[in-house]
């Protein structure tokens, strides 16, 4: 697997809501497109700067450009092109979200970030299915 390549999808590994958020995605990604790795993890280490994987209330997603580059999309704009890419149905509803303004967008992102160990009081929850477990990276 050439993580280079991928379309990754980087989360805070101890919170619940991420998780459930993950499972979701790799549930509603019938192509397979995407890839998920923990902040905390050691695929974060080896491809995000150290500055990217401090501020685990920052979802990043790794995904590469038309051109052959890569860009690292955060916060507002890493969820809606993670849905986006998924190509289920909530893609739509993602494209007109996208058209708001990121500073709406984020705020909105950033309100419920902050609130996430609140909004679930659960640990972490496990993955569903050992083919989740083929779309985590370590």
């Amino acid at each position: 697997m050439k993580a280079r390549n991928q379309a990754i999808l980087f989360f805070d590994g101890n919170c619940a809501l991420c998780h459930r958020s993950v499972s979701y995605l790799i549930h509603t990604d019938t192509s397979k497109r995407l890839y998920f790795a923990p902040l905390q993890g050691l695929t974060a280490q080896a491809i995000l700067a150290p500055e990217e994987r401090q501020s685990l209330q920052t979802v990043i997603y790794r995904r590469g450009a038309a051109d052959g580059s890569v860009i690292h999309w955060l916060r507002s704009d890493a969820v809606l092109l993670a849905l986006i890419d998924t190509g289920s149905n909530w893609r739509y509803l993602a494209r007109l979200l996208h058209y708001l303004p990121r500073r709406m967008r984020d705020w909105c992102y950033d309100r419920i970030a902050n609130k996430r160990h609140k909004i679930l009081r659960t640990e972490v929850c496990p993955f569903p299915s050992t083919a989740a477990y083929m779309r985590i990276l370590p």
